[in-house]
């Protein structure tokens, strides 16, 4: 007997569909009915990933169909076949064919960027499906210092787009950065890169300004402050030098009476303090008792 077969692979929603088929025949070209075919496929690495029995129809003809997960090995695939038949020799033949697994590609719509302190900006990565891929892709990117990376949506099934929106801080050190962007499906793992550079942004500037601005108005204000209460204490001392003035032109009673009354206002009103206050207060009772 002989055995003539074909390989044809077609993509469904679960992976892709193997089919092996073909005929057997005897050294007359004639077909062979009800003979057991034995099919034993061997992926790259030589492990086994189907065996199937299969019987020849009245025309000699068989068919037998397996499944390859999108995310199985790519390279060459063997088939070893064995037709048997009482009355017949067995039948051998050996068939590969290659299998290039689905996978997908990331691309970006600008490798470099700038952007200011405080300020943001986006670009657009696509995700290309290769060879009918059609699994979700997660995305996400390598943490960088001072810059937020956020994708709009996170996920996207090949071949689809996603928004990237990078965010400056304010107080990010100026200069170049990578920024590294992941998608992840399964086993699979691509990235691509971005360059970035962080310029001195306006905010700062503004900031900048209103911390000096700030500090001058402080300045200012402690400066009126100290004006005032020295204002305040030259106030007070030239009130008591006046009401000294008041005493020592006239020592009589009157005068001395009129001049505790006077003390008393000033305590009063906050204009003297509490030590000259008693120094004086002393003073006048003192002469109070002489004048009488």
């Amino acid at each position: 007997m002989s055995i003539q077969a074909a390989f044809n692979t077609a993509q469904t929603d679960q992976g892709f569909e193997v089919t092996v088929s073909g005929r057997i025949f005897d050294a007359y070209n004639q077909s062979v009915s009800n003979a057991v075919l034995s099919i034993q496929v061997i992926d790259p690495q030589g492990t086994s990933v189907h065996v199937a029995i299969a019987y020849s129809t009245q025309t000699g003809q068989f068919e037998d169909s397996f499944l390859l997960q999108p995310n199985s090995l790519g390279g060459n695939y063997t088939a070893y076949l064995a037709a048997d038949k009482p009355g017949y020799d067995t039948a051998h033949l050996t068939l590969s064919f290659t299998f290039s697994s689905p996978d997908f590609l990331i691309e970006t719509s600008s490798s470099s960027l700038s952007i200011q302190q405080g300020h943001t900006a986006t670009l657009t990565l696509t995700i290309l499906s290769l060879r009918g891929y059609a699994i979700p892709v997660n995305l996400t990117a390598m943490s960088v210092s001072g810059v937020n990376t956020q994708f709009s949506p996170e996920s996207v099934v090949p071949s689809g787009t996603t928004s990237v929106t990078f965010s400056v801080a304010y107080n990010a050190q100026l200069g170049n950065r990578i920024i590294t962007l992941l998608g992840v499906s399964g086993s699979l793992t691509h990235r691509v890169t971005v360059e970035l550079t962080v310029t001195q942004g306006s905010t700062t500037i503004v900031l900048s300004a209103l911390v000096i601005v700030g500090f001058l108005l402080l300045v200012i204000a402690l400066g009126l402050l100290y004006r005032r209460s020295r204002s305040k204490r030259h106030q007070k001392e030239t009130l008591v030098e006046e009401l000294i003035k008041q005493a020592a032109g006239d020592s009589g009673y009157v005068a001395t009476a009129r001049a505790i009354a006077r003390l008393e206002e000033l305590r009063a009103l906050g204009k003297v303090d509490d030590g000259t206050y008693q120094k004086l207060k002393s003073e006048y009772e003192k002469r109070l008792e002489k004048s009488t």
